[in-house]
Formats: C-alpha cells, sequence, structure tokens
C-alpha cells in the first residue's frame, strides 16, 4: 500500500509539476507579449504627442526631450525633405542616425516603422519607432523615437523572477497537498485491506469504518455486508454440519444396538422381524438424506440436464396431492380448475411442487387448510400455494431457501426440501418467493414461463 501511496504521489506531483511549468511558461510569456505590446502603444502615443505640438507650432522640442527622458533614449525629429531638424536624449553614438538613413524614405512615403531586431553597440536590443507626421492630408515630416529594451528587460525580469518565487511557492504546496491527498485516499484503502485479511483468516465479525460517500465508501459498505453475510452463512453451515450428523447418527444408532441385539442371538423369532425391519427402515431413511444431498448438490453444480415436455399444472397438482394423501391427515386442500400448460421437466417439476407442500403440511395443524392458485399473467404463470399454519419469523424469510438453514428441520426433507424446489425452479429460468408474517401462515409463489 505503501507503494500505492508513493506513486499517488509521484504522479499527482508529475502532473501539477508540468501544469506548473507550463503554467510558468506561459505566464512568462505572456506578460513579456504585455510590456512588448504595451511599449509600443506608448511609444506610438509618445510621437502623436510630438506630431499634433509640431503641426500647431507649439514647443514640440520641449515635449521631445521630456519624453526622451521619461524612455531613456533618443527622440529625432526631420521635416518633409529628409533634413534633421533636431534630436534629444540618447544619441548612442551613429547607431540610431543609420537606422534613421536606411528607413527614413520609407516613413516619409507614408509608412509607420516598428523595429525590434537592432541592436546597440553595447549588445542590448534597440526599439525603433519611424511615424510620418501629417498636415492637412501632406507629409510634413517625420519622428524618429529609440529606446533601448534593456531598462524594460530588466523590469520585465522582476516580474519573470516574482512569478518564479510564486512557481516555488505552487511546486512545495502541491507538494503537501499532494502527500495530504495521497494519504486521504490511501488511508480507507488499507482499512479495507486489514478488513479483507481478516474475512480472509475466518473474522467476519468487522465493520469498516469509512465515511466516504464515494465509490470507496460504497466498496467499505459492501465488504461489510458481505462479512455479515458470511458469518450467517458460516453459522449456518455449522449448525447444518451439527443437524446432518445428528440425522445420520440417530438411524445409525438405531441400527447398530438392533444389528447388536440380534448378533448376541437374545431375541425371539418376533423380534428378530421387528428389530430387521426397524434396520430397514432407518437404513431407507439415511438413503434418503444421502440421495437429497447429492441431488442439492447436482442441482447446484448445473450436471442435470432438464427434460422439457408440455405439462399440465392441474393435473400435477392433482397428483402430488394424490400421492401425499397418507400424510396429509385431515388438512383440507383447495386446488384451482383451470388447465394451464407449460414446458418444463414434469419430473423435476413434480419434485420442487411436492416439496413444497410437503413443507406446507408440516406447518400446518391437522384441520388446516392448504390453497393452491395459478393464474396466466402476460407470458407468465404465478402458482400459489399458501397455508394458514403458524408462518415463519421475519428474520427467518431470507434463509428459509438456503441449503444451511436447520430451523424446525423435518425428516422428510432433511432440511432440503426447499433449497432443492429454488434450485428446480432456478434451472427452469423461474423464481420463487416467500410471504409471511408470524401467525398467518406462509406463502410460496412461484413464477414460471408459459
Amino acid at each position: 500500500m505503501r507503494r500505492i501511496s508513493f506513486k499517488l504521489l509521484i504522479y499527482t506531483l508529475i502532473l501539477l509539476f508540468c501544469m506548473l511549468v507550463l503554467s510558468f511558461f506561459l505566464q512568462g510569456n505572456i506578460v513579456t507579449s504585455g510590456f512588448k505590446a504595451n511599449l509600443k502603444n506608448r511609444m506610438i502615443q509618445y510621437a502623436k504627442d510630438i506630431s499634433d505640438k509640431y503641426r500647431n507650432n507649439l514647443d514640440y522640442s520641449r515635449e521631445a526631450d521630456n519624453i526622451a527622458n521619461i524612455i531613456n533614449g533618443s527622440v529625432s525629429i526631420y521635416d518633409a525633405n529628409g533634413n534633421l531638424i533636431e534630436s534629444h536624449g540618447r544619441f548612442m553614438f551613429g547607431r540610431t542616425r543609420n537606422i534613421e538613413r536606411q528607413v527614413i524614405l520609407d516613413v516619409l512615403s507614408g509608412k509607420t516603422i516598428y523595429l525590434t531586431d537592432q541592436k546597440t553597440f553595447q549588445g542590448s536590443t534597440l526599439i525603433t519607432l519611424g511615424i510620418p507626421i501629417i498636415n492637412n492630408n501632406k507629409i510634413a515630416g517625420a519622428i524618429f523615437i529609440h529606446t533601448p529594451l534593456h531598462d524594460i528587460q530588466n523590469d520585465l525580469q522582476n516580474v519573470k523572477n516574482q512569478i518564479f518565487i510564486l512557481f516555488i511557492i505552487a511546486i512545495l504546496a502541491s507538494i503537501i497537498g499532494a502527500y495530504v491527498l495521497s494519504s486521504l485516499f490511501t488511508k480507507p484503502i488499507l482499512k479495507i485491506i486489514d478488513a479483507a485479511k481478516a474475512i480472509a483468516s475466518g473474522d467476519y465479525n468487522i465493520k469498516i469504518d469509512i465515511k466516504n460517500k464515494d465509490e470507496i465508501g460504497e466498496l467499505a459498505k459492501t465488504i461489510t455486508f458481505m462479512a455479515h453475510n458470511l458469518s450467517k452463512t458460516e453459522k449456518l453451515r455449522r449448525d447444518f454440519i451439527a443437524n446432518i450428523t445428528h440425522e445420520l447418527r440417530t438411524p445409525l444408532s438405531i441400527i447398530k444396538s438392533y444389528a447388536e441385539a440380534i448378533y448376541d442371538g437374545i431375541l425371539n423369532q418376533k423380534q428378530i422381524k421387528e428389530y430387521a425391519y426397524s434396520i430397514m427402515v432407518e437404513a431407507d431413511h439415511l438413503n434418503s438424506l444421502i440421495n437429497e444431498i447429492l441431488e442439492l448438490s447436482k442441482l447446484q453444480s448445473g450436471a442435470v440436464q432438464i427434460n422439457l415436455q408440455p405439462v399440465n399444472l392441474k393435473d400435477l397438482f392433482r397428483e402430488i396431492v394424490s400421492e401425499i394423501n397418507i400424510i396429509k391427515g385431515n388438512r383440507n386442500f383447495w386446488l384451482f380448475e383451470d388447465d394451464i400448460i407449460i414446458e418444463a421437466d414434469l419430473k423435476l417439476l413434480k419434485r420442487a411442487f411436492s416439496n413444497i407442500i410437503i413443507n406446507a403440511i408440516h406447518h400446518t395443524s391437522d384441520s388446516g387448510n392448504i390453497y393452491i392458485k395459478a393464474k396466466k399473467e402476460n407470458n407468465l404463470v404465478k402458482i400459489s400455494i399458501k397455508d394458514d399454519g403458524d408462518g415463519i419469523d421475519e428474520s427467518d424469510l431470507p434463509y428459509i431457501f438456503n441449503r444451511f438453514y436447520s430451523k424446525n428441520i423435518k425428516k422428510s426433507t432433511g432440511g432440503l426440501g426447499l433449497a432443492i424446489a429454488k434450485e428446480i425452479i432456478q434451472i427452469h429460468n423461474g423464481k420463487i418467493n416467500i410471504f409471511s408474517k408470524k401467525g398467518e401462515g406462509a406463502q410460496f409463489v412461484v413464477e414460471l414461463k408459459l
């Protein structure tokens, strides 16, 4: 997990670093472009101010001198014939004159010249603006403004240094933020891993205390729920083994006792027959129990091949009720009268419904009633088997069909009857549900496709 936390920290830092570096360079370029654009606009405005005073015969010389001092550069003014009238500020030897001679004709033809690729003798970049003086739509002269970029570059570098300091601060803040983020992200995962290890070691009594409302929180809730269900399933498994052991031990003890009595020769002929008969009955019970365990395992493994054929549900339930007549006692059966035909495996379906009905018999008084109804709904048939017995506790309902459910196991089903019934219904692509309240009986509802 430390590796995940470390990777998350590194990936986050790399992403933030790349974003900050990109932002740093973009900000630098934006500031540089802004400085240069602002400088050009100011130089044009300075030239216009001098031009206005020149056209109006005002004190343009003083204006030119002030501007030259402001920009720490030079200002030159030419007449319409290209003759230098005056020059102010830093002359920078012959460099500015050489530039002016090269472009003076272009400026006097009405063009505005802006050069940024010239160098002074000291190697500093020189910015040159040449603008014509227009008076009554005629070229009256030209103005040249030169300024070295050195001072501006110093100001620009100061701004970049400030941006760089902010960049370093942002990197440090990103490191701290990424560490906190990775810790917050991995802390609940560590809790989930510890819980998973506990579950793997057989400790199901866990609860993951994670308050997250995101997918990690949902995962924690799911694992807690899974552990809770595993705990119940483990208890049911132990109970199932205990009950099956009891179910097997009882007939085996009887068989052993009767066999010992016969072996010791202490019984008369009549007693021998009675004991032998009891041994056969208990052996049949053992065989039935083992067969049911094997049948359920076979159904759950998907090894059963179903033989679909038309099945008349009314005839099927009449046959089932007739066959269980010996155990139904004085209970009353109420059957539906409609002929409903479905495609199903007759043998398996008979087994499933027999188990449900036998379960209803065992939970209904001898004078009780069992209602069997069936009706079509769209492309389905819903079959209801309802009794007026004691009902089932609500807390037991989720586990009624569980093969490990052992409450009130009956010898006739070995506690597996309803589990077998559910598996048979499911391999027919059907559904089975139970509805019950304590004291109000139970109702099994089966849905099958027509």
